[in-house]
């Protein structure tokens, strides 16, 4: 569609772009719209189809210029973007749609954009791997792990104290003031005495205690304490010893391993080797964050261009969405109070400021090292795709395949690309002291020649 693209500068982060659709495409366009309309328009005094054209412009006029105006601006912005050169770092913001005088279309948006800047040095950095190490003593903590998990609690019969590393079944309600909290009360708790999992210094007051005592004891929550109801309070519980039970743990050994899983282990050898796998796995993905931190803070720390407060917003907002669609599909509750707290949003910004500059540096690089997915590598995002929301896979082409879930997903994958190219030229250090840049001391600096004397 033919179109007249303006540019007005606001700030180096923000333009103004003007779109202006010709008076003969708008004046086709209505023309159209009336003429179908007239075909089937139900006015009184007239049988349907015999509405004259003014009479429809007349009382539908308003709702086919909104109808016209947003479809102009669907069919048009794409391109005045291409045409302005303009890449939006989030969604812009139409405004001010006006049919002009002349017959003409037009309207405007605010572009929030990347200011321009230089890239910082890239190539051959200086960077610490630790080693991918895997200590036996990990091993023997995870194993303990697998032991715990698979251990049986047997009740004890003979009368007895409780001790240390026993699991006691008990029965408490809470008071705030002398009113019982009602939502707090609880039957036939279980507590494993020493791993302090109810609240600090509950499991002392449990040590020595016998099978159908009761006692009570007092608690002080500090401020921001959860539950709400508990914050900055006193609070009495009311704890009957219900039972103790006795953990029986399994002996390490190959009828262990057998047990395991689906039978995969037919030693304990071989479950130790898994282990030690997962465990390996585990390092050197750790050991690849610490990479990927370094070079971030390398190409970031001396960057300083202005991002619209309007980005950030956008960005924080669909982190926060993010979260609670994980939240969501975990059967989890999603507190908004919680999120909506100063300290968190606060946080949120910078992690959104972050996550944008973060893009904006990786995507820069990847334009001027060519980085891009091939063919195959973009099938794969969206059979991916496809696979996590259980969609058919061409379904999620014909409808899916620019939405932003996807090509957030390709600009993923292109930073990982590029967080290769950069590794693979840096130069490995034996120390992270190493990784700092000498900085030449202002003495050791050459004057000048016709300053030196």
């Amino acid at each position: 569609m033919e179109i007249n693209v303006s540019l007005t500068d606001i700030s180096p982060s923000q333009k103004k772009l003007r779109v202006e659709v010709p008076e003969s495409r708008v004046a086709k366009e209505l023309d159209k719209r009336y003429r179908d309309l007239a075909k089937k328009a139900k006015v009184k005094g007239f049988r349907p189809g015999k509405v004259p054209l003014s009479i429809i412009k007349s009382y539908y006029g308003k709702a086919i210029q909104q109808e016209v105006s947003s479809q102009f601006i669907q069919d048009t912005f794409g391109d005045a973007l291409k045409e302005a050169d303009l890449k939006p770092l989030t969604q812009a913001d139409v405004s001010e749609s006006n049919f002009e005088e002349s017959g003409a279309f037009s309207y405007t948006a605010m572009v929030d954009v990347c200011p321009p800047f230089e890239l910082p040095a890239y190539k051959e950095l200086k960077l610490y791997r630790p080693a991918a190490e895997v200590p036996e003593e990990q091993i023997r903590m995870e194993l303990d792990k697998l032991l715990q998990s698979h251990a049986q609690l047997r009740a004890v019969e003979e009368e007895r104290p409780i001790a240390q590393g026993d699991v006691v079944s008990i029965d408490f309600t809470p008071y705030l003031g002398e009113e019982a909290f009602e939502k707090g009360k609880t039957e036939q708790f279980l507590t494993e005495i020493g791993k302090g999992d109810f609240h600090p210094g509950f499991d002392e007051k449990l040590v020595g205690r016998k099978p159908g005592e009761s006692f009570s004891f007092d608690r002080e929550y500090p401020e921001n304490a959860s539950p709400a109801e508990f914050s900055g309070k006193s609070v009495r519980f009311d704890v009957t010893i219900k039972e103790i039970k006795e953990k029986e743990v399994p002996e390490l050994n190959d009828e262990f391993a057998q047990s395991i899983g689906t039978g995969q282990f037919e030693t304990l050898q071989a479950l130790k080797d898994k282990i030690r796998e997962s465990l390996l796995e585990r390092a050197q993905q750790r050991n690849t964050q610490i990479i990927r931190d370094q070079i971030l803070s390398r190409l970031t720390s001396t960057l300083d261009f202005e991002i619209s407060p309007r980005v950030v917003e956008a960005e924080a907002e669909r982190i926060l969405q993010n979260l609670k669609l994980q939240f969501e599909s975990q059967g989890l509750k999603f507190d908004v109070d919680a999120f909506n707290k100063a300290e968190y949003k606060t946080g949120t910004m910078l992690q959104a400021e972050t996550e944008i500059r973060t893009r904006i540096v990786m995507g820069k690089i990847a334009d001027a090292e060519a980085v891009s997915l091939s063919a195959e590598e973009e099938e794969q995002v969206l059979k991916d795709i496809a696979s996590m929301y259980r969609l058919d896979l061409e379904k999620v082409k014909r409808e899916f395949s620019e939405s932003e879930i996807v090509e957030r997903e390709k600009e993923r994958r292109i930073q990982d690309k590029v967080f290769t190219l950069i590794e693979n030229q840096a130069v490995m250090v034996d120390t992270p002291e190493e990784t700092v840049e000498p900085q030449l001391a202002p003495e050791a600096v050459e004057a000048p020649k016709d300053e030196q004397a």
